[in-house]
């Protein structure tokens, strides 16, 4: 074998093996986008059996009021909350807290939940993750 010959073959072999790995790669990120697809638009199936969903059939008995089953979560009130209080909202740290509690303290009671945004370090998407939770009452 002449050194021309054993090139060409050792250039053929490299080039095979090329080709083999990126193939492998196409398909492995094909499979890889398949399956991000299923988790992202039918995340259901990875979930078990979500059509089982727990339900009473029967009517509840006559020593139970409905009042107390349909009950509306209490909502906080930011103009008597404490810090620590303040603090179980979503997105409001001690800080922030501090601060809602000091505006308040200045300019007095909140006219309404909007006037939130008056306090420095709450805008507006801070406002519309605490808002189904606070009053002003």
């Amino acid at each position: 074998m002449t050194k021309k010959q054993s090139s060409t073959n050792l250039e053929s072999v490299v080039e095979k093996h090329y080709w083999r790995g990126v193939a492998f790669l196409i398909i492995l990120i094909l499979a890889g986008t398949g399956f991000w697809c299923l988790r992202h638009y039918n995340p259901a199936l990875f979930l078990g059996k979500p059509d089982f969903i727990a339900a009473p059939t029967e009517e509840l008995p006559n020593n139970i009021s409905t009042e107390s089953v349909e009950e509306k979560p209490r909502l906080l009130n930011i103009n008597t909350a404490t810090v620590e209080e303040l603090q179980t909202l979503p997105s409001i740290g001690p800080q922030t807290a501090r601060k809602i509690i000091q505006f308040r303290e200045e300019q007095g009671d909140f006219s309404s939940v909007e006037v939130l945004t008056e306090v420095k370090g709450i805008g507006e998407k801070t406002l519309e993750k605490v808002i189904p939770y606070i009053t002003a009452e």
